[in-house]
């Protein structure tokens, strides 16, 4: 199928495999700042998957992931025909975005994009797209962080026990090239709703299955994002 950003001269943004350390936080600081209506919606719909991990501690440091990464608990995350790490976690300066998830949190984000690819397959989306991958494993200390600045987060997330993993929900890559609100111009052209329209199918197949739970997060805006979290019984293998 025809690459919709080449038609009639479209592009997308070009992907930098690093891009510099200020213009990745200047884009991050144009997130949106959450309203206390927000955040009670999240807090209530996310109380499933804080409950399912509330008696496991959180990884406190990076000094407390690189050891799990060293006794085998975290995986390093790559990226792969069906995902792309956003450029942040390309860039070595910006150590509080680490590409891990615990191995079986790894093993639930294969299935998503296995079954996400399956169904892109028989559709009319380009065979060279994926989706892009936002957040993975977080330190405490970067959730407060993220907390104070008014962002859409809880002190308890599963993120910071490495369960939990953001898609984007308005944005995705085709070949080298990125498509969403924050860098194209000509987004609303390109632009195809179908992609996470499939998303969003996979996924509440899968919470139907009892293997995750799935909230999307800042809805109606350039920053929405699926936020998924591991069932404890989804189990890798």
């Amino acid at each position: 199928m025809e690459n919709p950003l080449k038609k009639n001269g479209q592009k997308g943004a070009e992907t930098k495999i690093l891009g510099s350390k200020e213009e990745i936080l200047e884009l991050l600081s144009k997130g949106v700042v959450a309203q206390k209506e927000e955040l009670e919606e999240v807090r209530r719909l996310s109380e499933e998957e804080r409950m399912w991990w509330k008696d496991f501690l959180p990884y406190e440091t990076t000094e407390q992931i690189l050891k799990a990464i060293e006794r085998g608990i975290l995986e390093e995350i790559k990226g792969d025909e069906n995902f792309r790490l956003i450029m942040r976690f390309s860039n070595p300066e910006l150590e509080k975005w680490q590409p891990y998830l615990d191995k079986n949190a790894a093993a639930l984000l294969s299935e998503v994009g296995e079954r996400w690819r399956k169904k892109i397959k028989v559709s009319r989306l380009p065979n060279d797209i994926c989706l892009a991958l936002t957040s993975l494993v977080r330190t405490k200390k970067y959730q407060e962080e993220i907390i104070n600045a008014g962002k859409l987060a809880m002190p308890d997330s599963p993120h910071t026990k490495g369960q939990s993993f953001d898609i984007d929900g308005c944005g995705y890559y085709i070949g080298d090239s990125v498509v969403n609100p924050r860098q194209c111009e000509n987004y609303q052209e390109i632009y195809k709703p179908l992609v996470h329209q499939i998303l969003k199918e996979v996924l509440g197949e899968m919470k139907n299955e009892g293997h995750l739970s799935y909230i999307q997060e800042n809805k109606n805006t350039g920053n929405q994002c699926f936020h998924i979290t591991r069932n404890p019984a989804y189990l890798a293998g």
